[in-house]
């Protein structure tokens, strides 16, 4: 659109000099009536000289309307004062002035603006009119006002305040929170609201936020505290949120105060606190384990029966550290089914602690679910019955082994008498007979005759065993000599022996010949265990107050259920004649003569582990030293 030649000429004022027909007038109506802001210039008298479309656009009014009005027209009466001033200030300095008024519309409505208002000289200096840019602020307005119903409504408590804490807006709730009215906060500085104790912190914490601003929660890792108009002080939590205005940048902080939590947070700290004391404090083993088997809880009970901390096992599973292998599977399908929702599961099985002993643990087991029911813990509380087993044990032993004493003292007299007589005649015979045929058959009833009579004394030694004979004795030099036994059947048999002995061990009070007969014994059932050749590993070390001794095979192995089975009497896995099954009931027999304990790990194909711990009397035992 051209400007005609009567603005023509009120341009050339502004733009002087100035051609209809030149490319910076054309440039400039170009500029001047493009723009989205409103644009007019008015005479000294405030006689509206030009305009552009957005200016009629905002007005309502056509141009040739508004190129008949004054400037002060558009101006609603109660505001004419205060224009008159802006307008005043303009002329007397020369300087541009920014300010927001209401303009009138031609419908009688109006709109909020806002005008940057500057003087246009002649050449000499002195004002020729007055240029304005006029901006339509509904919208700011509008989101002002949204912004202002969002912060009054909102449930926390609203502030806004300045680079220098001056508070500009607050809601409802700030003054329910604190107990100022609205009037008592507006200008004043934020630090009214923070305790004395903290103002000076609070100051310092602003300034660092407006130098580095960015949306946060103030004050983390430490309280906050409000300070409320009678002064009392409540516990708040505070977040920020930077708001970068033309006046600069601001601050609009929520404020919410927690009382109630802090409340809650301490009864529930208080719970949690009883809870800890009584789970510490109960002789129970108490285990928490998460949806997937990991320890979350494990309580002093179980530290104390398995030498690991709680820091230790936190978050591991619990079948990686504790469980045999041979029960692995069964403690994770009664998992399984805990988690399915079965509501409750009794279960016992071995735990292995961080010295590898043994401990059979009585479980009750229980579950806790969410609102849905689905399992997020498994709560699991144990017994150590292990003791009480082993008396049980020992109690069966004792009864067994006095039923086997009067059996085989009856046996000796009434079996032993007739194969005394028997085997006198077959040798007789065997020396006197030519017949092959025969010979074979004597020498057949010899052999099983001196395998009865093996028997028959084997039943008397485990049922009349005698107490130990004590003697003060060096358990090193009893493995060493043991082991020279056997040295020819070992090298014969490609088993390979280590040894890892401690040097300075303790002696023991115990029957040297007693202890020898427990290691024939062990590494007579490791030489058959390993028929094609292997490993045999024996240590000896300090434990505390016992001596533990190790004897390890790469052997066959055993499944749990010949494992549980290996120290009753007359239980074997070899052929019929090759063995009586009382060998191992021996061994636990004297080792528990000894005040000792004797327990066995297995794994089919893997090989079976030994270990023993015996007493030391230290009051009656001196420390002998060896050389490995």
């Amino acid at each position: 659109m051209s400007l005609s030649g009567q603005e023509c000429l009120r341009v050339r004022s502004i733009t002087s000099p100035c051609r209809k027909d030149s490319s910076v007038q054309k440039h400039f109506e170009d500029i001047f009536e493009a723009s989205v802001d409103a644009m007019g210039y008015a005479a000294p008298d405030e006689a509206i000289l030009l305009v552009n479309r957005a200016f009629s656009e905002l007005t309502g009014f056509s141009k040739e309307e508004l190129l008949r009005m004054n400037a002060r027209d558009l101006i609603p009466e109660q505001h004419r004062e205060q224009r008159d001033r802006v307008v005043a200030q303009v002329i007397q300095t020369g300087k541009p002035v920014e300010y927001e008024i209401n303009y009138l519309r031609k419908n009688g409505s109006q709109v909020p603006v806002s005008i940057t208002l500057f003087a246009v000289k002649g050449d000499d200096g002195k004002p020729t009119g007055l240029a304005a840019i006029v901006r339509n602020l509904t919208e700011r307005k509008r989101a002002g006002e949204q912004f202002r119903l969002v912060v009054e409504a909102s449930p926390s408590g609203m502030l806004m305040v300045d680079e220098d804490g001056t508070i500009l807006l607050v809601n409802r709730q700030i003054e329910q929170l604190f107990g100022y009215e609205r009037a008592e906060l507006i200008g004043q500085s934020v630090e009214m609201l923070v305790p004395q104790r903290m103002r000076s912190h609070h100051a310092g914490d602003r300034a660092k936020f407006f130098a580095h601003s960015e949306s946060r929660a103030m004050g983390k890792g430490r309280d906050l505290y409000g300070a409320k108009k009678d002064g009392q002080e409540f516990p708040l939590e505070i977040g920020l949120n930077p708001i970068r205005t033309p006046d600069g940048m601001k601050v609009l902080a929520s404020v919410v105060d927690i009382s109630a939590r802090k409340r809650a947070e301490q009864a529930l700290q208080k719970e949690r606190d009883f809870i800890d004391a009584v789970l510490e404090t109960a002789g129970a083993l108490v285990v928490v384990l998460d949806r997937e088997g990991r320890i979350l809880r494990f309580n002093r009970a179980c530290e104390q029966t398995t030498g690991y901390s709680s820091e230790e096992v936190m978050g591991r599973h619990v079948w990686d550290l504790f469980i045999i292998p041979d029960e692995v599977a069964g403690v994770k399908a009664v998992f399984e089914r805990l988690r399915g929702g079965e509501p409750r599961s009794d279960y016992e099985n071995y735990w292995r602690g961080k010295d590898g002993f043994l401990r059979r643990i009585s479980w009750s087991n229980t579950v806790i679910a969410d609102s849905s029911g689905k399992v997020d813990y498994v709560v699991s509380s144990g017994l150590d019955i292990t003791d009480f087993q082993s008396i049980q044990e020992q109690l069966r032993r004792t009864e067994r082994i006095a039923e086997l004493g009067t059996l085989a003292s009856g046996m000796a007299h009434e079996i032993g008498t007739p194969m005394n007589v028997i085997l006198g005649r077959a040798e007789y015979l065997l020396q006197r007979t030519a017949d092959e045929g025969m010979k074979k058959g004597l020498a057949t009833i010899i052999t099983q005759i001196e395998r009865i009579t093996k028997v028959m004394n084997q039943l008397l030694v485990f049922a009349r065993r005698k107490q130990p004979d004590r003697q003060v004795v060096d358990l090193g030099e009893i493995v060493e000599d043991s082991l020279e036994m056997f040295q020819e059947r070992l090298t014969h048999n490609r088993i390979t022996v280590e040894k890892a002995i401690e040097a300075n061990v303790p002696s023991i009070h115990a029957d040297r010949d007693q202890l020898v007969q427990v290691l024939i014994n062990l590494v007579t059932n490791s030489l058959h265990a390993m028929p094609e050749g292997g490993r045999l590993r024996l240590s000896l070390d300090r434990e505390n107050s016992h001596l533990l001794l190790g004897l390890s095979d790469t052997g066959h192995g055993m499944p749990e259920e010949v494992r549980s089975k290996i120290f009753d009497p007359f239980f074997t896995t070899k052929d019929f004649g090759k063995g009586t099954g009382l060998g191992l009931t021996v061994v636990k027999g004297i080792i528990e003569e000894h005040g000792g304990t004797i327990a066995v790990e297995s794994v089919v194909d893997k090989g079976t582990t030994f270990l023993i711990r015996l007493p030391i009397e230290e009051a009656q035992a001196a420390s002998v030293k060896r050389e490995t």
